[in-house]
């Protein structure tokens, strides 16, 4: 095939999604950008532009600035605890080395029974934890009292209750949720790294733990850089998680208000602030860039072969 046949088909093929792509979320993206310059409500006809005042109004919002606060301890939380637990558990299900080191028995039931929890929807899981932390009656109070502690009862609904314990209640929930998912993904990319250089760490009496972290690691980090990039930008949402576990989607501050539960009653509530919400939805979404630009740059290293 010609050079100019091959473009010609490569255009054909991307045209159509390009097209797609643009006309159903780079123009909302557009006119997300053109609505935070205004103060509309959402349900008059035209719109008024007020300039900078809503990202003005935005840096003086005390509510706004906890949110954000919120989410960087949910940053902080997550992306660590998940992946540092999908990595442990990749590492104990593979063989992980060479010689002595084999997997851990019924490898092929755990990988099942980790990954089960991504195929459940989040606001089931949201629901479900919701009772686990229940002060009374929830599986998390039970497992007190059968160690003879009724410390739960203190606290009304439990962790979720209680502004101090609500943050890493949800935290806990998010890593149940995702670290089977992340957990794959390393599997997958442990499976191809050649077992001759297992082999000569062992013969350099390489353990499990330095097989790892000389041998494992360095080999699969660019996949363990687009997980964080994947999960830090998943923690900066986390509307669907915590507005339900929270409550923060529809009614005040519990104490673990996002920003995207805050835009959301910003605009479905607070007598539809559409124009102020979008201008929160614009500096998540240059956020989310930034934050990925920013984890790609510090951890960036160079590219191994093998």
């Amino acid at each position: 095939m010609h050079l100019r046949g091959r473009w010609w088909l490569i255009f054909t093929f991307i045209t159509p999604g390009l097209v797609l792509y643009s006309v159903f979320v780079l123009s909302s993206f557009a006119q997300g950008v053109q609505i935070s310059f205004t103060n509309w409500t959402g349900y008059t006809p035209t719109l008024e532009y007020v300039g900078l005042d809503n990202y003005v109004r935005m840096a003086r919002d005390g509510a706004w600035w906890r949110a954000v606060s919120h989410n960087a301890v949910l940053l902080v939380i997550i992306p660590v605890v998940t992946l540092g637990l999908a990595l442990l558990l990749a590492t104990l299900i593979t063989r992980g080395g060479s010689g002595t080191l084999r997997a851990v028995r019924g490898a092929g039931a755990y990988r099942v029974l980790f990954f089960f929890p991504q195929v459940v929807p989040v606001v089931i899981i949201g629901i479900m934890f919701s009772y686990i932390y229940a002060s009374r009656g929830g599986l998390l109070d039970g497992l007190l009292r059968l160690v003879g502690t009724d410390i739960l009862a203190v606290v009304p609904n439990g962790p979720l209750g209680n502004p101090r314990t609500i943050l890493l209640a949800i935290a806990l929930a998010a890593v149940w949720s995702s670290v089977g998912f992340y957990m794959v993904l390393f599997l997958s990319a442990m499976s191809g790294v050649p077992q001759e250089l297992y082999e000569a760490a062992s013969l350099d009496g390489a353990g499990r733990l330095r097989s790892f972290a000389h041998v494992t690691l360095p080999l699969i980090w660019s996949h363990a850089q687009t997980a964080l990039i994947y999960l830090a930008i998943g923690t900066l949402d986390s509307y669907a998680l915590v507005a339900v576990m929270s409550m923060t989607g529809t009614a005040a501050d519990s104490g673990a208000d996002v920003m995207s539960t805050y835009l959301y009653r910003t605009a479905f509530s607070f007598n539809s602030q559409f124009g102020y919400a979008s201008a929160m939805g614009t500096v998540m979404m240059l956020g989310s860039v930034a934050l990925a630009l920013i984890t790609f740059r510090l951890t960036k290293r160079e590219e191994l072969e093998y």
